[in-house]
C-alpha cells in the first residue's frame, strides 16, 4: 500500500469515527450537563453586558448626587466583577464536565437519572450568614457564606435543601460619615445556592446619622438607580429616585444592628431573604 492510499485510508477511517461520535446517543447525565453548560455560559455574557452597562452609565440616575453614584457605582463594578471571574471559571469547569460526559461510553449499569427543577423567577429564599458583616471588616467585592435555612420546594420536588451551602458578593459597604450627607449603607447579593450560580436581589442596611438603621430588599434591573436614590435622599424618605426598581421593607429588620456607632452591620442570628429575579435550572439525581 503506497503512501497515498494509506493518506486516504486514514481520513476516511477518522470521518467515520467523526459519524459514530455525532450519532451517538447521550446520557441524561450528558445533556443536563450540556445544558448547565450553556446556562453558564449565557450568565457570563449576561454579567459582562452588566459591566459594560455599568461602564457606560446607562442606568445612572441623572440628577444624582456625583459624590455617591461614584462611590455606588465603583462599588457595584467591583461586585460584579467578582461575579464573572468566578462566574467564567464555573463556566470553564461545566463545559469540560460536558464534553468529558459527551466521550464517555454509555454505562453498563443504569446510573440514577438526572431530573432538573425550574425554580422560577420571584421564589424566595431564607439564608442565614456565617457570620456577622459589618463596614468596618467587609469591603465591596468582598464574598460572603452562609446556609439557606429552609427547604426550597418547587414543582416536582425540593430544588435544595436546607443546609445547603450559599455564597454571595458585598455590593456596597460605607460606614456612617463616608457619604456628604452622613449616610452610609451595607449591600449584600445572593450569587450561588449549592453548586448554581443565581440571579437574586440585594439585601441593603441604611444608617443614619441619629444612629437608625432601616433594612431594605433592592431587585430589578434598575438596583444601581435604587442603591443611589435610597443613599442620597437627605429627608430620609427612602422613595427618592428608585427608577423602577423593587424596594420593600425587609423582613426581620432585627438582623441590622441598630447601634448608634458608624458601623453598619448585618446579624447572623436572624435569617435574610432574598428573592430570585430570573428562574434557575437545578439538576437533582434520582
Amino acid at each position: 500500500m503506497n503512501a497515498r492510499n494509506g493518506g486516504t485510508i486514514a481520513i476516511l477511517s477518522i470521518l467515520a469515527l467523526g459519524g459514530i461520535a455525532c450519532d451517538k446517543k447521550l446520557s441524561p447525565e450528558a445533556v443536563a450537563a450540556q445544558a448547565a453548560a450553556k446556562a453558564a455560559d449565557d450568565r457570563v455574557a449576561r454579567l459582562e453586558a452588566q459591566l459594560a452597562e455599568l461602564k457606560a452609565g446607562k442606568h445612572a440616575p441623572k440628577d444624582a448626587d456625583k459624590e455617591i453614584l461614584d462611590n455606588v457605582s465603583k462599588s457595584e463594578q467591583k461586585a460584579i466583577e467578582r461575579q464573572l471571574q468566578s462566574a467564567k471559571n464555573k463556566a470553564d469547569a461545566k463545559k469540560r464536565e460536558a464534553q468529558r460526559l459527551a466521550a464517555a461510553p454509555a454505562p453498563k449499569v443504569e446510573a440514577p437519572r438526572a431530573v432538573i427543577l425550574e425554580v422560577p423567577s420571584g421564589t424566595t429564599l431564607e439564608v442565614k450568614l456565617d457570620h456577622d458583616l459589618g463596614t468596618d471588616k467587609q469591603q465591596a467585592g468582598d464574598a460572603w457564606s452562609g446556609t439557606l435555612a429552609s427547604d426550597v420546594r418547587v414543582a416536582g420536588g425540593t430544588a435544595w435543601r436546607a443546609g445547603t451551602p450559599v455564597h454571595g458578593v458585598v455590593t456596597q459597604s460605607a460606614p456612617l460619615g463616608r457619604l456628604a450627607n452622613g449616610k452610609g449603607g451595607l449591600a449584600i447579593r445572593l450569587t450561588e445556592v449549592g453548586s448554581n450560580d443565581v440571579d437574586a436581589d440585594a439585601y441593603l442596611v441604611v444608617g443614619g446619622k441619629r444612629g437608625e438603621r432601616n433594612a431594605k430588599i433592592i431587585g430589578g434591573g434598575a438596583a444601581l438607580g435604587a442603591l443611589i436614590g435610597i443613599l442620597s435622599d437627605k429627608h430620609n424618605k427612602n422613595d427618592h429616585a428608585l427608577g423602577g426598581a423593587a424596594i420593600g421593607a425587609a423582613a426581620g429588620t432585627a438582623a441590622a444592628a441598630a447601634t448608634a456607632d458608624t458601623v453598619v452591620r448585618i446579624k447572623a442570628a436572624t435569617p435574610l431573604t432574598f428573592t430570585l429575579s430570573a428562574p434557575e435550572k437545578v439538576t437533582i439525581k434520582n
